[in-house]
Formats: C-alpha cells, sequence, structure tokens
C-alpha cells in the first residue's frame, strides 16, 4: 500500500478554542483533557473516567418501585395487551419504574498562564491535534516570545504531560480548580495540588424537580501537579522561564464496577503524587517516546486514505467542513458537495479511531455518550451508558477496525451487570439469570428508570443486556480464545438466555414473544389513534432474543455443552420465535401486530437491527423491506442515527444511498443545538445535538462496511464504496473469522475497482481458507501457509505469500 498523508491525521485551527466544542480532546482511557488552547492563559479541562456521582447503593436509594407490586402490575400489563388496551398496559408497567442512574462528572481544571502585564495580542497563532501520535501542539507570539506548548496524554504511565518552550524568558502561573466541592488545595513552588469530593446523588436534567446531594459516602479524588522549569520558584509561579515541564494525574477512591468506593481523599492525592513523581523520574522525553509507541501500536494498525483536493488538505479543520457542506444561506461557502473532500471522511474514520483508543482502553471504564470527556455536573442524559443502542454503538467498530482490546472495559460492564442483574431479574419479574434495562452507569446499574411517571418507550425495556451480550459473541467470531469463550463469555450470554427464557410468552398461534414490549423509544396508533409505546413482540425483541439463542447454541457447540440445560431450551425455542417480515406499506413490522406508526422518520431503527449490526438477510423481499424502512425513516436525523443508517445502507450495498448520507454527517452542526440534526462542531465531535460520542464511533463501523463486508461467511470487499471516493486504500481492517483485509482501488470505466488485494490470518488456529468477493467475482483463498497473502484483484487467486 501507498505511504499515508500525515495531513489526513491532523486536525488544527488558526485561533484558539472559543468553547468546549472548539477545544481539542486528548486521553488515555483513565485521564482525559480537552485543549482550549488559549494564548497566555493555557486551558485544559480535565476528566477522570472514574469521577461519577453516587454509589453502589444508589440503585435501591433512588428507587420508587415497591417489588411487591411488581407480579401484579406485570400481570395486568398483559392482560390488558390481550384485550388489546395498550394505555392500560403503560399505566401498570409504571409500576415497575425504580430510579435514575448516576452522572458521570467533570473533574478539574488546569490553567497556566503567561504573565501578559501589557495585554499584548497573540502573532501567528496555530494550534492542531495529531491523530498519530496523539499530541496536541500550541503556537503563537506573544508580547516578542514565542512560545510552543506540547501536550499528550500518557496511557503507559497514566499521566498528563504539559511543555511550554519560549524562546526568550517569561513569567509563568499556575493553578487547579474543580467544579466538585474542594476539600483542600494548594499551589506551591514545585507544583499543585487539589482534593475534591463528589456528589453522592446527581440526578439527570429530565428530573428537574430532583437536586443534588452531596453526602459523606461518595467518591473522593485528587489532582497532583509537579512542574519543573529553568526559571526562579515562587508558590504557584515561575520567572525568567524558557522551559517549563508540568507533569499531572488524576485519582479517586472508585475500585472497580458496582463495588464499593476505598480510602479517602487523602489516599487519592498520595497516589496521583506517587505517580507524577514516577513519571518524572523517566524525564519528558522518555515519557513522549513511552506514549508515542503504546499510542501507535494501536492507531497503527488500520489506515484509510482517500483522494481528495490538495487545497482542501491545506484548510483549517472547521473550514473543511464548511466547504464541503456546500453554501449557506448566505452563499459564504463554495457551493461544493461533501464528495468534493472524500479526504475529510477518511480523516473522520481516523479521528474516531483515535477517540475510541483515548476512551476506552483495558483497566478503565467503558466510554460513555460523551467518551471521556465532559464539562457539565449535570449532562445531557447524565453522560452515562445508554444501553439500547448507544453503548453499543461506541463499540460496534471495535473487531472490524483492530481494537479488539478497546471493548475490554465494556466486557468488565457487562459481567458486573450480570452480577448485579440477577437480583433484579428475580424482584421483578420472577425470572431466573440476569437483566438490564436502557440506561446503567459505573455503580452496574440494572433497574428501569422512571420513578413512575417516565414515559415507557424508554424507561421499560428489558433487552438492554441481551444486546451487550451480542458484543461478547461478535468478538468470538473475530477470532477470540478458548479462554475468553468460556470464562467470560459463556457465562453472561448462558444467564442472559435464561432470563429470556422466563420472559418469553407463548402467544394463541403457538409462537413466542414478548408481552409488554416496546421498540426503543418509540410509539405506535391504537385503533382508536392514540399514542402508545407498548405492544406485543416488537421486532427487536424477537431479534435480540432470537440472536442471542443462536449464538449460545453456537457456543456451547464449540465448548461441548450442547447439553447444559439452558443452551437446549434455548435450541428447543429458537423455531417458535418469528422472524422479521414485511408489514404494512411493505415495511418491516416493527410490533408483531403491525400497528399504524405514530412517528415517521423516527431517529431509532430498533426494527431493523436484524440487518445490521445482525446478519443482513439474503432474502432479496426482506432485504427489500429494510431498504424501504429506511426510505420511511428518513435519511436526516441525528448523528448517531445517521452513522446507523449509514451502516444499513452499506450492508444493502447501496453506494449511492451511502453518499447521501455521508453529506449530511459532514456538514457543520445546528448552531442552536435544537431538533434531530445530526452535523460537526469544530473539533469533529459529532452532534445528537448536543454532542454525542456514538456519532463518531458509529461512523467508524459504518465506513469498515462500505469497504469491508464479511458477515454471510465471504469475505466482501468494496460492497458500498461512494462513487466520489474515485480512489483510495485501505490497510488492516478484520474481517470473520479473523482475518487481515488490505485493500485498495480505482475507477474503471465508470467502476469502482479493487486494483490491490492482500489477505493475513491473525492467527493459526480456525479456518485457514475463505471465500472472497470482489465485484460480481469469488475466490476461494487458502491461508494456511500464514504470513500475507497477496490476491489478483482481476481472478481472486493467490499470487504468492511472505511473511
Amino acid at each position: 500500500m501507498h505511504p499515508f498523508q500525515q495531513a489526513e491525521h491532523l486536525l488544527w485551527a488558526p485561533a484558539p478554542a472559543a468553547d468546549w466544542l472548539e477545544a481539542f480532546p486528548l486521553g488515555n482511557g483513565r485521564l482525559g483533557a480537552m485543549v482550549h488552547g488559549t494564548p497566555g492563559d493555557e486551558h485544559l479541562q480535565l476528566n477522570d473516567g472514574t469521577a461519577w456521582s453516587g454509589g453502589p447503593g444508589s440503585e435501591e436509594a433512588t428507587s420508587t418501585a415497591d417489588p411487591r407490586l411488581a407480579p401484579a402490575a406485570l400481570a395486568a400489563a398483559r392482560a390488558a395487551l390481550a384485550r388489546g388496551d395498550a394505555p392500560e398496559a403503560e399505566r401498570q408497567l409504571m409500576a415497575l419504574q425504580g430510579g435514575w442512574s448516576q452522572a458521570y462528572l467533570p473533574f478539574a481544571d488546569l490553567h497556566v498562564e503567561i504573565e501578559n502585564p501589557g495585554g499584548a495580542l497573540a502573532e501567528g497563532y496555530r494550534r492542531q491535534l495529531d491523530l498519530a501520535t496523539a499530541t496536541h501542539e500550541v503556537s503563537y507570539r506573544l508580547a516578542g516570545a514565542a512560545l510552543r506548548w506540547t501536550c499528550f496524554v500518557s496511557h503507559p504511565d497514566g499521566v498528563l504531560v504539559l511543555v511550554l518552550d519560549a524562546d526568550r524568558p517569561v513569567s509563568v502561573r499556575w493553578r487547579l480548580a474543580s467544579p466538585l466541592r474542594v476539600l483542600g488545595q494548594e499551589s506551591h513552588p514545585s507544583g499543585a495540588w487539589l482534593t475534591v469530593r463528589l456528589p453522592s446523588d446527581m440526578p439527570p436534567p429530565h428530573e428537574p424537580d430532583l437536586s443534588p446531594a452531596w453526602g459523606e459516602e461518595a467518591l473522593r479524588g485528587a489532582v497532583a501537579a509537579r512542574v519543573v522549569h529553568d526559571g526562579e520558584a515562587r508558590p504557584g509561579r515561575a520567572l525568567g522561564v524558557r522551559r517549563l515541564e508540568l507533569v499531572l494525574a488524576t485519582e479517586t477512591t472508585f475500585t472497580s464496577i458496582g463495588r464499593a468506593p476505598r480510602g479517602d481523599a487523602a489516599g487519592a492525592l498520595t497516589r496521583a503524587e506517587r505517580r507524577v513523581a514516577r513519571a518524572l523520574g523517566r524525564g519528558t522525553a522518555e515519557l513522549a517516546a513511552r506514549q508515542r509507541q503504546d499510542h501507535a501500536r494501536l492507531y497503527d494498525r488500520v489506515r484509510l486514505e482517500l483522494d481528495g483536493p490538495p487545497e482542501a488538505r491545506a484548510l483549517p479543520t472547521h473550514e473543511r467542513v464548511l466547504r464541503a457542506a456546500g453554501p449557506s444561506g448566505d452563499g459564504s461557502c463554495p457551493a461544493e458537495p461533501a464528495g468534493h473532500d472524500p479526504s475529510l471522511a477518511a480523516l473522520l474514520f481516523a479521528y474516531g479511531r483515535y477517540l475510541a483508543i483515548c476512551s476506552s482502553r483495558p483497566g478503565g471504564l467503558p466510554s460513555t455518550l460523551q467518551g471521556l470527556w465532559n464539562d457539565r455536573l449535570r449532562p445531557p442524559w447524565s453522560s452515562n451508558y445508554t444501553i439500547n443502542v448507544n453503548t453499543e454503538m461506541n463499540y460496534w467498530a471495535a473487531e472490524t477496525t483492530d481494537l479488539g482490546e478497546c471493548l475490554d472495559p465494556l466486557v468488565e460492564l457487562v459481567t458486573a451487570l450480570a452480577d448485579r442483574g440477577r437480583a433484579t431479574a428475580r424482584r421483578l419479574y420472577g425470572a431466573r439469570g440476569w437483566v438490564a434495562h436502557h440506561n446503567t452507569d459505573a455503580w452496574a446499574f440494572t433497574s428501569p428508570v422512571g420513578r413512575g411517571h417516565a414515559d415507557p418507550a424508554w424507561a421499560c425495556w428489558p433487552m438492554g443486556g441481551v444486546w451487550l451480550s451480542w458484543l461478547l459473541a461478535e468478538r468470538l467470531r473475530f477470532g477470540a480464545d478458548e479462554r475468553f469463550a468460556r470464562e467470560r463469555a459463556w457465562p453472561v450470554l448462558r444467564e442472559a438466555a435464561a432470563f429470556c427464557l422466563d420472559w418469553l410468552v407463548e402467544l394463541p398461534d403457538g409462537t413466542l414473544g414478548t408481552s409488554p414490549s416496546t421498540s426503543p423509544e418509540n410509539h405506535h396508533l391504537t385503533p382508536d389513534g392514540r399514542r402508545v409505546a407498548v405492544g406485543r413482540s416488537a421486532t427487536m425483541d424477537l431479534t435480540l432474543i432470537s440472536g442471542l439463542f443462536t449464538r449460545l447454541s453456537g457456543l456451547a457447540e464449540r465448548l461441548r455443552l450442547t447439553g447444559d440445560p439452558v443452551a437446549v431450551a434455548a435450541r428447543a425455542a429458537l423455531p417458535r420465535i418469528p422472524a422479521p417480515s414485511a408489514g404494512r406499506d411493505g415495511l418491516v413490522r416493527e410490533w408483531l401486530d403491525d400497528p399504524p406508526q405514530a412517528e415517521r422518520g423516527h431517529r431509532h431503527l430498533s426494527h431493523l437491527v436484524f440487518a445490521y449490526p445482525g446478519d443482513t438477510p439474503r432474502d432479496a423481499q426482506l432485504r427489500a423491506a429494510v431498504a424501504r424502512s429506511l426510505d420511511d425513516r428518513q435519511d436526516d436525523s441525528t448523528g448517531w442515527s445517521l452513522a446507523w443508517k449509514l451502516a444499513l445502507r452499506a450492508r444493502l450495498r447501496e453506494p449511492a444511498r451511502v453518499s447521501r448520507l455521508l453529506s449530511l454527517v459532514l456538514r457543520p452542526a445546528p448552531v442552536d443545538g435544537a431538533g434531530e440534526r445530526g452535523g460537526l462542531y469544530p473539533n469533529l465531535f459529532a452532534a445528537h445535538p448536543p454532542f454525542q460520542i456514538d456519532g463518531n464511533l458509529g461512523y467508524v463501523a459504518a465506513v469498515a462496511e462500505m469497504l469491508v463486508q464479511s458477515h454471510d461467511d465471504t469475505i466482501t470487499v468494496l460492497p458500498a464504496v461512494p462513487a466520489e471516493w474515485r480512489s483510495g486504500w485501505v490497510r488492516g481492517l478484520v474481517a470473520r473469522p479473523g482475518v487481515s483485509v488490505d485493500v485498495a482501488w480505482d475507477t474503471v470505466a465508470g467502476r469502482i475497482t479493487a486494483t490491490e488485494l492482500a489477505l493475513t490470518a491473525r492467527r493459526p488456529a480456525g479456518r485457514t481458507r475463505v471465500v472472497v468477493r470482489a465485484g460480481d467475482r469469488e475466490g476461494l483463498i487458502d491461508l494456511s501457509a500464514g504470513g500475507r497473502v497477496v490476491v489478483d484483484p482481476g481472478t481472486l487467486t493467490a499470487r504468492g505469500s511472505r511473511a
């Protein structure tokens, strides 16, 4: 493959960040920073991935539900649905609603100021984020001094490093602050420290009548920063500095998901100071080398390069977005569609992988609705884990873009949910196994939320754990080893299936279904025109359950556990669960009874989960129903919904529709933040609006599906490349059953055509002969010799291999 273009791994701006959505993100999976690059006052807004409100007892403390009423309420809801009274079923279900999940919080702020008594303005300003090295740089001239700031966050050493270089002596101040309750702080000649108490409860913004609480049982935290410089030391400042190095660490009393905190603020501060001292012992040059090597180990595995106009590559990042979007209302932007800068699409792909690496690493917590970054004490939707699509979407690209390690924190969360969800399944439903609903947090919250007054459309959905378990099963399809299969996947899948077996009900026609049932966060109309959320057998329910049973059966065979009673029962139930089908107006039924929809164009695509991330069916009629359903939902929507639609259109192999959706993804986010219209903020964060990282990470998964698909036992290359991506190459995408794919293409006679192709088996065990498809050709490639096998794109035969 060709060398990569460094410009396509760089975000840059000619001015400092005016607000948080213009700042550039850094992170190591635990410690995050939004760097603003303000001349004379370098501001870093800091996050710690373990900084959550509440504790393991929050679920019980906030609950308003009486579990003694649950059996009767559930029976009454089912009876109401059987007689066609959905509104009464909704009223009964509200008795099952509990409290609320906790919030992911901002942690601290670091300010490093250059004394500028004359108030001089900065000149020659530039700031940039190098995705390939995970390094942020700012340079400008201020009051005659040329200043250069370099910042990175190290995963190997667990610290943030900020370095200032000046060509003449300057005076520098530093200070720490926090939006949390400060217990103690000090700025001293060699640095600063801060200790904080986190809230014991932070209700979500959609519960405006509730206030935060700051009880003693909450987490404690600390920030420690040490400063080394060549100037004259003063408390909180240094004079005559040409070089200054600041090393910072954060700590909290969080221990592990769902478990009680341990220790106090003083202990957290001691741990943070020790980490800083160890890092300083290495020196910033070694810290930088270790950080870059560690980041490159993940980031360099996959590269996507798309040809684009050279003049676009030279523009500041946000100007590229404005230019790609075409003319604005006042005609100030060039009239060129998004397809005229394919390299911007490649940059966004690289950025998404960068964000995944920065926000989810082994030993940390999973990526939240905003990844690792949040600046609000009461953030939208608590910046938590919304598991009716958003958390899952954060990890759809983990396997296909070779970031399997980044999935590890989610595996830990699912394991904790399986543990705590057993009690919830038993208490609310009298069921075996484990259950989780649509929200969770760092304490493994598993109950329905809503306080007895929330719309069941989002508050009554017991399939969250089932969908999360799919991600563990997918890891097996990409080559996970026997230990993962037996010790991690099997217990989670088996117990999730046990819950489903008890949740399913026999319907009058002898099939198995779910009642009550919702299709996340959608509604339908009753025969008399009322808008309701509850019905029978949402297609998503049946897809998730049948998919789980299928995956469990395959895993049982792999582990020679086919006699396990849950696996046996799941296998027997499978033929009785209705498959997705077309109904009213040729659309995929969203509920078994196919009621009229209440909200055409709804952002959720829950009834299409079988087509993606499930294995898209080959049946032409069902594929046509999926396409018609997408048409009915319409193209424009939130950022994450656009990403899901992109993946679905790619699976349907509709490059023209992919192109249309790309133009919606690669446009500026709404300035007013209103409505459900996605786009990109100046720092390329994806808009819901507001910012949600699932739009960025889901986009990565969708692009992978445009380039390589492997869900149908065939590795298909270039199935949905839009025409404007006339030429390009990708290296390192991963196909089932664990094959690395490199492919280059060009436009030949008006068609996207592969020009180079190579496959590499990622492990010696497993399948070594794979079917490859390119266009209308197929070939069988033997990978048993190992190494990288070069394939002739014209004949799909192996040309040879090399180690």
